[in-house]
């Protein structure tokens, strides 16, 4: 999004017509706007937790229970 609006905003620096190009609102447009001409970066994004997360390890034993008995260990 951001590359695509930077682009955009570059060319033809008209932020209705980059809203009707990408689908994106204005607003959204206009902050990313606003991010680009303050010379901000490309905005990382905040990691979020898996769904399985919390489960991680006992998933993991399953599958290497489930190989051992798959192999024949």
């Amino acid at each position: 999004m951001y590359i695509t609006i930077k682009t955009l905003w570059e060319r033809c620096k008209n932020k209705s017509k980059i809203a009707r190009l990408t689908g994106h609102d204005g607003r959204t447009v206009a902050k990313m706007i606003k991010a680009i001409e303050e010379g901000k970066e490309y905005p990382s994004k905040k990691p979020h937790p898996r769904v399985l997360d919390p489960y991680k390890e006992q998933i993991i034993k399953w599958m290497e229970e489930s190989t051992k008995e798959f192999i024949g260990q």
